[in-house]
């Protein structure tokens, strides 16, 4: 049992752990031929791999054990994921609010339109990765709509359809872009309010998740043991691998519900 919960412990750390590149921005196209780990597959393996490990080191018992490591890692690093995405898409939105609104400031200014591009970029990573694809001779309205198809990145569609015009037709952008810019800064905004208000019922659901840990605590605080009974019967072990399937369960669907609440786009 010893062995089983220190190699359960490891997987569960491992879990956890952020990879180092958990907080940078994704590029706005993906290199192609390059293949992709589905999260399911992940999830799967992060499920599965625990109960066949335990079944070996120690029967049942350890399957058992290996199952609600198993299931609840998953639903930890599914949670884990889903708010990585939300911050990335909150922070993808506020970048392009912010770059939209100082490329209009630029272009009333009198900039053209490119070299606005390129000192927006400054503080834009998105627009910088435009203005670089259109220094080499690409297409800058093609490389934005690219770009909007990314989480948060909705509002370089709009700008896209401006540049598209203003190439066209030659007409100034800047009225288009002040509009865009006005839009894109209240929707800002809004996704600001509504995730703050959602927050609390984020918590709430996680925090419900933890119950089982504060019964098993009142069960020894009345002379009990909960964890022998739960580890060491039959009837135990099948509540313990219902119990944490059922806690999974509800951590993903709580939060699940809270995070689509809270997107906007």
């Amino acid at each position: 049992m010893t062995g089983v919960a220190a190699l359960l412990a490891i997987w569960s750390v491992w879990l956890w752990w952020p990879p180092a590149s958990a907080h940078r921005l994704r590029p706005a196209v993906r290199s192609r031929g390059v293949p992709r780990v589905r999260a399911p597959v992940v999830l799967g393996v992060v499920v599965l791999v625990p109960p066949v490990l335990g079944i070996v080191l120690d029967g049942v018992r350890g399957a058992a054990l290996g199952w609600v490591v198993g299931v609840l890692g998953a639903a930890m690093a599914w949670t884990v994921r889903r708010s990585r995405a939300g911050r990335q898409r909150s922070a993808v939105r506020d970048q392009v609010a912010r770059g939209c609104g100082e490329l209009a400031g630029l272009l009333r200014a009198g900039y053209p339109p490119g070299r606005a591009m390129e000192i927006a970029g400054l503080d834009s990573p998105l627009l910088a990765e435009i203005a670089a694809h259109r220094r080499v001779g690409g297409d800058a309205a093609e490389a934005l709509r690219a770009a909007a198809r990314r989480p948060g990145a909705s509002g370089l569609a709009g700008l896209a359809a401006s540049w598209t015009i203003a190439e066209r037709t030659g007409a100034a952008m800047a009225t288009s872009l002040d509009d865009l810019a006005t839009n894109l800064a209240a929707e800002r905004d809004l996704a600001r309010t509504v995730g703050t208000e959602v927050a609390a019922a984020r918590l709430t659901g996680r925090l419900l998740g933890g119950l089982p840990l504060v019964g098993l605590g009142l069960g020894y605080a009345v002379g009990g043991d909960p964890i022998g009974y739960l580890t060491g019967s039959a009837t135990g072990l099948a509540c313990l691998a219902i119990g944490g399937g059922l806690a999974a369960v509800g951590l993903v669907w709580s939060d699940a519900l809270a995070d689509r609440a809270g997107r906007l786009r």
